[in-house]
Formats: C-alpha cells, structure tokens, sequence
C-alpha cells in the first residue's frame, strides 16, 4: 500500500496502475459524481474547474467529450494541501484515491468512474504548469466566469475562447480525437514499466528526469507564446522540477497577534515543502518607519510563539523583504494577497529571475490581525465606561 501525506495523517491507498482502453464516461455516474465533488470543493473555496480537453466539451459542446475515459479538472499548487484534507472526506463518500503521482497528479474513482486532478504550478508570475506536457496562463486561471454545466457550477476562463484558441488552435470548435488508449499487451507492458519506475524512483531521480522529459514541451509552449505576441521572460524556468531534496518555503510578515488565520498559513506554506522559515519583520524597523503602528508584542516574543507552532522549522527576524530573499535560503516564497508594496515587488521579481518559486495564498475567512486590534478596542473601551 502507498501512503500520501496529509495534515490529518497518513492517507492509505493503492496506486495503481491505470489503463482505459476503450472506456467512455457513463454520464449520469459522472454527474452525480461531480455533484458531490463540488460540494465538498466549495465548502473550502479552492479555485477549481473544468482542464484541457474537458474544458472544451464542457463550453463546445455543453457535454462530456464522448472518447474520453476521465473528467479532468486542475486545482492550483498552493490548495493542494487543503485539497488532501478534504480527499478523507470524500472518502467517507465512496470516492477512491486510485493512483497519485509526486508531480501533482490525482485519480479518484466512484462507482467506476474516474475524476483526473491536475495541480498546476507556478513557474513564472503569469505561468503555470501540470508537471506534465501543458502550460497555462494565470490570467486564465485567476479571470474566470461560473459556467452552468448541466446543473453544476464551474470556473471557466473568462476568455476562454481566447485561451482554447491559444491553446489548441483555431479549429478547437471542430470535434476531433486526440488520444487513443491503445489496448495491445506490449504498449500496456510498456506504459506499466514507465509508471512503475516513476513511482519508486527517489526524488532526486524523479525531478531530473522529469525535468529532462519536460523542457522539450516547455520550448513548444514558448513558441507558441512567441507566436501569439505574448512573449516570456528569458529567464522563466522550470523551477518546480528542478532536483532537490530538501525544499525549503520562506514566508515573511509581523504577525503581532497569531490567530487562526495564521495557523493556517503555516500549514498550507509548510505543504509547499519540507522545511518552513517564517520571518517576524523586526520591531524597530516597523516603529522606524511606521511610528504611528500599534505593535503589542516584541521581536522575541512574537518569534517565540511563532516557534511554538509545529508546522514552523525555523523562525528568523528581518528588515526589509527584499533583502531578506537574498539572505536566506529558500526555494519557495510564500505570501498573501495583500504583500504588495514596492519591497514586495522587488522581492517577487528578484525570485522570478533566480529560479524561485512565488507562491500567493489566500486569507483564511473571518479572521485577521486588524480585525482582533479593533476587537479589542471596542471591548477595552465598553469595559472601561462607568456604569449608571
């Protein structure tokens, strides 16, 4: 048996290999299985929706594309771990994890039929990739519309017949088949062998030769970009592949009251790899330039409670942000949607053009710093009025 690494505990299941001949979707099965799929989804507010040759059938046709055997959909790299919290409770569901792959690949199976995950990573600001043979846009990602599929809603590119035009090609409105299972016995054999291999592979193995697999359709998507006047930076890579064995995330902020919503930073930012730095920005530094800020808690104090929390390796102090990415060593770079300003910029950019990955998560609902000070306040204040 496998085991797949979760915040709950160690998911138990077979990877298989999987093979689908001639099999086509049985729709009413499907249906209900997305139903329930989505459901759970949603209840976590990850970016989900409709991938590659799916996406097609879902806004060509309205339909499920008759030759194919799975329903792909992508999720992105940073929901990934909250992603596996909720595999336990799809589960308890009758959904079956069949076979994962370290690259970010998912099969869940229910009722016979199968759901294909795909978890898209960052390699640029503006690019993602599946580990696999496609690259994506973030704009198609993070743009989206909710696309009523037979009942059930789905992101969808905004854009999206600008995307599948980029993508496939001006004809992508022709049906046409583009993968066939082959069911000769060798060609099984053959593909076996291949997934064996991946799957007991170290990971030092695993990436190189991922990455050795990978770059000729890497020089195929930026072709492509060049075609279509949308140019990528020279220096873009594929960082997500490159072979290391220990991967180290570094995430940076005040963190002056820790509350849930920083928990659950660390927890997402530690699924990112295997080691998380955090970086408490030094008192004295924020006083110096913001003397107006209400800091409750000292540098120490604040790396002492954030050392206390188990998803946290390491806890150092810093200045300013940009200069912090260039003193640590790291190989993701973790923040949130509102790390913005100018020395976050230029962090950013400095860790695009070393072969660092950029990683930006979202606020946990409900809870923030400002949100408690104000809290506070109110409460301090209605304690402190005399009474009649």
């Amino acid at each position: 048996m496998a085991h797949l690494k979760t915040s709950k505990g160690l998911l138990e299941f077979e990877n298989r290999f999987l093979h689908f001949d001639n099999k086509v979707i049985n729709q009413e099965v499907m249906l209900e299985n997305l139903r329930v799929f989505a459901l759970y989804l949603d209840k976590i507010d990850i970016n989900w929706g409709p991938a590659f040759g799916t996406l097609i059938g879902v806004v060509r046709n309205d339909d499920f594309q008759p030759w194919k055997p799975v329903f792909d959909i992508y999720i992105l790299k940073e929901d990934e771990e909250r992603f596996k919290d909720v595999l336990w409770l799809l589960m308890d569901v009758g959904f079956r994890l069949t076979r994962y792959e370290r690259r970010g690949l998912f099969y869940l199976e229910r009722n016979g039929e199968y759901i294909k995950v795909f978890v898209l990573h960052k390699i640029s600001s503006d690019v993602r990739h599946t580990g696999g043979s496609d690259f994506i846009h973030e704009k198609y990602l993070q743009n989206t519309v909710k696309w009523d599929f037979k009942g059930i809603k789905l992101n969808v590119p905004t854009e999206v017949d600008e995307y599948l035009t980029f993508q496939y090609g001006a004809d992508w409105t022709i049906p046409k088949q583009t993968v066939v299972y082959s069911s000769a016995l060798l060609t099984k054999w053959k593909l076996w062998l291949v997934a064996r291999s991946q799957d007991i592979m170290p990971d030092t193995l695993y990436y190189a030769w991922l990455l050795h697999h990978r770059q000729k359709d890497f020089r195929k998507f930026k072709a492509r970009c060049e075609k279509a006047g949308v140019p990528l930076p020279k220096n873009v890579q594929l960082a997500s592949m490159k072979p290391r064995r220990y991967k180290k995330v570094l995430t940076v902020g005040v963190y002056d009251l820790l509350h849930k919503g920083h928990v659950e930073l660390y927890r997402r930012a530690k699924g990112l790899g295997d080691y998380l730095i955090v970086a408490a920005q030094d008192s004295n530094y924020i006083l110096k330039y913001k003397p107006t800020a209400k800091v409750l808690n000292s540098t120490e104090d604040r790396m002492y409670m954030i050392k206390s929390i188990r998803y946290v390796d390491e806890v150092i102090s810093y200045t300013d942000v940009d200069k912090i990415v260039k003193e640590v060593d790291f190989d993701v770079f973790v923040t949130g949607p509102d790390q913005c300003h100018e020395g976050f910029q230029r962090a950013i950019k400095w860790c695009e053009e070393h072969g660092k990955e950029h990683i930006v998560l979202g606020r946990t609902d409900g809870v923030s710093s400002s949100e408690l000070k104000k809290k506070i306040a109110e409460k301090t204040l209605s304690n402190a009025q005399p009474t009649a």
